[in-house]
């Protein structure tokens, strides 16, 4: 049990102030407001892409709602 709780810390960076590749961010503001932005527009272009005609493109449809989650997981993570 030990080892498995050792091994989610594995990719956590050593400080809440740097990112996975040690960049320091002291400043998260700006990134925060940034990701706000793109997730309002990626959310909204989702829903345009579900409301048209019917018709789907699924795969786009998927990569849309990536998109969408690993922005709100980095968003997440600064908020820290």
């Amino acid at each position: 049990m030990k080892n498995s709780v050792d091994t989610l810390s594995l990719n956590r960076p050593p400080s809440r102030w740097e990112t996975l590749a040690g960049v320091r961010l002291q400043n998260t503001e700006p990134v925060k407001e940034q990701l706000l932005q793109e997730l309002i527009e990626l959310e909204s272009q989702l829903a345009h892409l579900k409301d048209a005609n019917g018709r789907h493109d699924f795969s786009l449809v998927q990569t849309y709602r990536e998109m969408i989650h690993s922005r709100r997981v980095m968003f997440h993570q600064l908020n820290r």
